[in-house]
């Protein structure tokens, strides 16, 4: 693994799920934890210095990304269906 890469685990994810409990008893839900971690991406994307249209770019390669986190978390589950061709990273201006 690069030096560069996330370092995704079990242990940070579950801090991050007993912040927000912490601060909401609610987010034990993991529907509204998910509410919760989506409204600070937007939040935090809103807050860059970047160009709004940049940002907004941003926000679709994230949306990707969560999607790619989701069929390779699936996929070690056994229960993914099988890649596409279409699958593959996104580009500005891919449709």
């Amino acid at each position: 693994m690069s030096d560069d890469s996330l370092q995704l685990s079990g242990e940070l994810i579950q801090n991050l799920r007993n912040a927000l409990t912490t601060a909401d008893p609610r987010a034990s839900e993991t529907v509204v934890a998910v509410q919760y971690l989506a409204a600070v991406v937007g939040y935090l994307v809103a807050q860059m210095p970047e160009p709004v249209e940049q940002r907004k770019d941003y926000l679709s390669e994230l949306g990707q990304f969560m999607h790619s986190v989701f069929l390779d978390v699936e996929s070690r589950k056994g229960a993914a269906p099988p890649p596409q061709q279409a699958s593959g990273v996104w580009r500005p201006g891919d449709a």
